[in-house]
């Protein structure tokens, strides 16, 4: 078992398996910033997996089915905000019907293109390519980890500096970040919150279409339905678990990509039926999410208390 989890193996599959939550975490972060609580994400993954995959295959470019699902991801977000913004609906309730109509919407598209209603293998994606750097590839159990990932890996980890950057040095992230504190605020400083937000879902929607691309172009080379399996809400949990901070995202992404891994790869390993090992991933977000409840909630009291102790020595 020790030799499965430290094995070279293990921290490949690790950034590969985490990669579609990071990007799902990201689009999380980016929506929470301006005050959006978007569950959306999952839908709109699923989506933009099926763009991509059929229109990689209809044009036989990886470029074109990346754009696809792109755009994919921004379209959902547009109808997310027409929904929550302009008729004013529950941004819950919202996402929660997005999120149903893209599981019903993808197997229709899918039947309605190719004739099939599981998955579009007969079909198969044009994939994204991976990049060795070379020399620095070959290094010993952490040179194919990092030096010979997949493009959309190198693009995630550019992404975490990019959302720094973003939120701590531009006059963009600075308005987003106001607009989730306080919109009453915003707007009296002449902040056009609506505009704002509309920007931070369209970065939501980007990132949420990268999560996707990747699923149907390098996780697998085909679309097939379900194939998010939660990752969206296993994204938002890692965001939640961040608490905001874009690094700290990243690590539970891998955390959670960790797991998922050992899920898969630890059935040739263990005994364990592979139903049981396959709940670990979900497991561990429950399990991560009340640990991290407790902690907050265990550093609120504290807080609190301390403040009522220094008013009680001031009087």
């Amino acid at each position: 078992m020790l030799k499965f989890i430290f094995s070279e193996q293990f921290l490949i599959s690790t950034i590969l398996f985490a990669t579609p939550i990071l990007f799902a975490s990201f689009a999380a972060l980016i929506s929470k910033k301006a005050g959006i609580l978007n569950i959306n994400v999952e839908g709109t993954m699923s989506l933009s997996a099926l763009a991509g995959g059929l229109v990689s295959y209809a044009t036989k470019s990886w470029f074109v089915g990346l754009l696809a699902a792109v755009v994919t991801g921004i379209i959902m977000n547009f109808i997310f905000a027409a929904f929550s913004m302009k008729l004013k609906t529950d941004k819950i309730l919202t996402g929660i019907a997005l999120n149903t109509l893209a599981s019903g919407l993808s197997i229709y598209v899918l039947y309605a293109v190719i004739g099939v209603k599981g998955d579009s293998s007969l079909n198969p994606s044009v994939l994204i390519p991976n990049i060795n750097i070379p020399l620095l590839s070959k290094i010993p159990i952490i040179g194919k980890a990092i030096f010979g990932q997949n493009l959309l890996v190198y693009v995630a980890i550019i992404a975490v500096i990019l959302i720094i950057f973003l939120l701590n040095r531009t006059k963009l992230g600075m308005h987003i970040k106001a607009v989730g504190h306080n919109e009453e605020a915003a707007k009296s400083v002449s902040i056009k919150v609506n505009q704002i937000k509309i920007i931070a879902l369209i970065i939501t929607g980007l990132f949420a279409g990268l999560g996707g691309a990747y699923l149907s172009m390098v996780y697998l080379s085909y679309f097939s339905a379900g194939m998010v399996a939660g990752r969206g809400f296993i994204g938002i949990a890692a965001e939640a678990m961040g608490q905001g901070k874009p690094l700290l995202t990243l690590l539970f992404a891998l955390l959670f990509g960790a797991v998922d891994y050992f899920a898969v790869g630890s059935q040739t390993v263990l005994s364990f039926p592979y139903e049981l090992l396959n709940t670990l991933p979900y497991l561990m977000t429950i399990i991560a999410l009340v640990i991290f409840a407790v902690i907050k909630k265990y550093g609120t009291n504290k807080i609190n208390q301390r403040s009522k102790d220094d008013e009680t020595e001031k009087v």
